[in-house]
């Protein structure tokens, strides 16, 4: 059944990226890579909330963890996609972008971690 929940979530995750992703990229073109630069800090976000529900607060079975945080949040979030665009931005001589969208992704993806812990600590 962990395997089921895990593969359900994942999918769920991955569709929602791709609508996500061509939104954004359209809506904001293609100067960055916005589409996984904003996943990327909504993942963080959404895992700093569940995680702390789940885990610390318990307003959510165990079982969700598998769903959303490992399934459905592994399947929207980039990381992999984050890296090659980054290493595409420095290998095309882009180092302020590439330098930019690494340390914006990494600095605002630990404060929407850190914002999703205290927002459902409140709770």
């Amino acid at each position: 059944m962990d395997v089921v929940l895990v593969a359900l979530g994942g999918a769920c995750g991955a569709v929602s990226r791709y609508f996500l992703g061509n939104i954004v990229g359209r809506s904001l073109g293609s100067v960055l890579p916005y589409g996984t630069f904003i996943i990327n800090i909504v993942g963080c976000f959404c895992m700093g909330v569940l995680m702390t529900a789940i885990m610390e607060r318990q307003l959510l079975p165990a079982s969700a963890r598998l769903l959303l945080c490992v399934g459905f949040l592994g399947g929207f979030t980039t990381f992999s996609s984050f890296g090659i665009e980054a290493l595409s931005l420095l290998t095309s001589g882009r180092l302020c972008a590439a330098l930019a969208y690494v340390g914006g992704s990494v600095l605002l993806g630990l404060v929407a971690a850190f914002g999703g812990v205290h927002l459902a600590r409140l709770f």
